[in-house]
């Protein structure tokens, strides 16, 4: 079915386009916010990819590396939004102890556990546990995704694997 609405919208057809989106909406979602720390960025980033995605669907090749194309296309729109917010970038309080999210949680229905799993991590790490746990990737293709070296996958997954258990031993993490 999936192929089908790939090969439809890399024709034009709009409307396989949009479904293609909506099944893929929640992926996206919670690989944005690996990455982003703001709603608003994430939902940027979010209609960045789909944009962009709509605009080169034509020169997929593979339909069958659709969703990881897709990724990849979000990771590299959360990479600009990330650097373009950090040139100006000025903290305060309320930023970081404001509103965690929960209306967006509740939006998308997302897993408040695994989230907070995720707090010890760097974005570097967090994309990867949600690509290789949530997603399913094997190390291989997330380093095709992420554009990194597939020993520095394991490296990094094996330390926000160890932190994650660090955590839990410590009590640190409640559920």
């Amino acid at each position: 079915m999936l192929n089908e609405l790939i090969k439809k919208a890399k024709k034009g057809d709009n409307e396989a386009f949009q479904e293609l989106i909506l099944y893929y909406k929640n992926d996206l979602y919670k690989i944005a916010k690996t990455r982003l720390s703001t709603p608003e960025d994430i939902d940027d980033a979010m209609q960045e990819t789909i944009i962009s995605a709509y605009e080169s669907i034509h020169k997929l090749i593979d339909i069958s590396k659709f969703k990881s194309w897709l990724i990849a296309i979000l990771i590299n729109k959360c990479k600009f939004i990330y650097y373009q917010k950090q040139k100006d970038k000025v903290v305060s309080y309320e930023d970081i102890e404001g509103e965690k999210f929960m209306s967006e949680n509740e939006k998308y229905s997302y897993n408040i556990k695994f989230d907070t799993l995720l707090e010890p991590l760097s974005s570097d790490e967090k994309t990867i546990v949600v690509l290789y746990y949530y997603e399913g990737y094997k190390v291989e293709e997330i380093s095709k995704i992420l554009k990194l070296n597939s020993n520095t996958i394991k490296t990094k997954l094996f330390r926000a694997r160890k932190k994650i258990m660090d955590d839990l031993k410590e009590g640190c993490i409640d559920g």
